[in-house]
């Protein structure tokens, strides 16, 4: 995903505001799950919700006002109940700039814990990589 940066994203010193990564790793992996047909209204018809159960961002070097980014995702792992997706951004040089890790973990409305549908679990499961 390539993602421009706007004044709106950075701080008064023209770098790129620490917790808009987050934001970043989250589009991502929003993307990659719709490349499978996966939106998060399709999950939310089938009473499925994921939850970040834990996250993580290395900043190695800063992000600049009108930097254009390369976001990328992939899936480590991914289970019934959870999923661990791991980030990596580089700048228009191809600087990297952060690393991340979210691990999300499904529930179904009522806020317990609740497994992927054998076929979506298949599906999904099937896109494990250890290369970006």
């Amino acid at each position: 995903m390539k993602k421009r940066i706007f004044y709106h994203d950075t701080d008064c010193g023209g770098v790129v505001y620490h917790g808009n990564y987050l934001k970043y790793f989250e589009e991502v992996r929003t993307e990659f799950l719709e490349k499978l047909g996966l939106s998060v209204k399709f999950f939310m018809e089938k009473d499925i919700y994921f939850v970040v159960r834990s996250q993580s961002a290395e900043y190695r070097r800063p992000a600049f006002y009108d930097d254009t980014l390369d976001v990328k995702t992939r899936l480590e792992e991914c289970t019934p109940i959870k999923m661990s997706f791991v980030y990596e951004i580089h700048n228009q040089k191809g600087d990297l700039i952060t690393t991340g890790k979210t691990l999300l973990v499904s529930i179904g409305s009522d806020m317990k814990i609740k497994p992927l549908p054998k076929d979506l679990f298949e599906k999904i499961k099937a896109t494990v990589s250890d290369k970006f």
